[in-house]
């Protein structure tokens, strides 16, 4: 699904249409939920977990603002609500793992963003992979990290810089790309 059709529809959600609500849901749910899984580690609370994102998206929909890309919109959410479903879980979190990193291979929403995030998250040296891994799929602190996997807070600060400074060099073109496309159509996405 587009970055323009997945506007259009939050707008249309915006203003009451259940229908809009019915294609946002078939285009994004399987890398929402996909997402989820990956932060919580159970299913059962994955499903209840995307039920409530996309309530939330309902609520919240006409906060959308167009100026941002409506997956990073709608990721932003589902991470959000997917590390306050855990940390309100009665699982043992004590000495949690993180899911195994081999995420489904077949295409989502956005098959060309995902291929080039895949291949440079791939490029990271495996403990920047690990420390962001945590850091993005947990919600811990860097001190609740380090005291998970048993590393000095320094090195786990380090990584993560290093790691995300990385990205962001391998992003710029994607983010400059997007922007004016933005400013192309006046910061807005017509239906």
């Amino acid at each position: 699904m587009e970055q323009e059709t997945q506007a259009a529809l939050i707008k249309k959600i915006a203003g009451g249409d259940p229908s809009a609500m019915v294609g946002l849901y078939d285009g994004t749910s399987r890398l929402l939920f996909g997402l989820v899984l990956r932060v919580v580690g159970n299913s059962t609370l994955a499903e209840e977990t995307l039920l409530d994102i996309y309530t939330h998206i309902w609520r919240q929909s006409a906060s959308y603002d167009p100026s941002v890309l409506p997956l990073q919109w709608l990721t932003t959410i589902a991470r959000a609500r997917a590390i306050a479903s855990l940390h309100w879980s009665k699982q043992d979190r004590r000495r949690r793992k993180l899911p195994a990193g081999n995420p489904n291979t077949e295409t989502t929403v956005a098959p060309e963003q995902q291929k080039i995030a895949r291949a440079s998250f791939e490029s990271l040296v495996p403990a920047q992979r690990e420390i962001l891994d945590w850091a993005y799929y947990s919600g811990l602190s860097s001190s609740e990290i380090a005291a998970q996997i048993g590393k000095p807070v320094g090195a786990i600060r380090t990584h993560a810089r290093l790691g995300l400074g990385k990205l962001i060099d391998l992003f710029r073109p994607i983010f400059e790309r997007a922007t004016q496309a933005q400013s192309a159509t006046g910061g807005h996405i017509e239906a």
